[in-house]
């Protein structure tokens, strides 16, 4: 599939409502390098399989390259799910103070239900789930996002993780 032949209406757009599962190689075309970079790593990962686990995936080989990705330990409750791995320009981004906070403390709390959904619907679909929108910051300026959101088996427990990235920007 090349760039061109890429469904860009199966891109979901929280802002309005409409949160879709589809591969993510499928919206590549539209995602910023580091939301494709982070695709790419997890269907490299896949192998055969329908989602890969925590070792295929290689969480701690690229730890320090992650800048915009993060692991997230899920949670029934999904706000209440727990960061346990998240590059440095996404904590920097969202003013986290450590690893261990969760998604209702750091996720921008216009995004929050539809981060919370997205990692929610990768689970359930067993997929990954692109999403872009806008929502206005704290100062009123309309910040620009795309995100993907990855399901990770785990090795030998029944915590379930999920793998993605994260970019954003003020709109122009």
């Amino acid at each position: 599939m090349n760039l061109q032949d890429a469904d860009l209406t199966a891109i979901s757009k929280p802002n309005a409502g409409n949160i879709a599962a589809v591969r993510a190689s499928d919206c590549i075309a539209t995602e910023r390098r580091s939301v494709a970079l982070a695709d790419a790593d997890w269907q490299d990962a896949c192998g055969n399989a329908a989602t890969p686990d925590l070792k295929e995936l290689g969480i701690g080989d690229s730890a320090g390259d992650w800048h915009d990705r993060f692991l997230i330990r899920s949670d029934e409750h999904m706000p209440h799910a727990v960061f346990i791995a998240c590059g440095n320009t996404l904590q920097s981004g969202w003013d986290m103070q450590r690893l261990g906070a969760t998604v209702e403390d750091v996720v921008p709390g216009a995004l929050q239900e539809h981060f919370a959904e997205g990692c929610r619907r990768s689970l359930v679909n067993s997929a990954p789930v692109p999403l872009e929108g806008s929502f206005m910051d704290s100062t009123n300026a309309e910040v620009v996002y795309r995100c993907v959101m990855m399901p990770v088996r785990p090795l030998n427990d029944d915590v379930i993780f999920i793998y993605g990235a994260y970019s954003q920007k003020h709109a122009a």
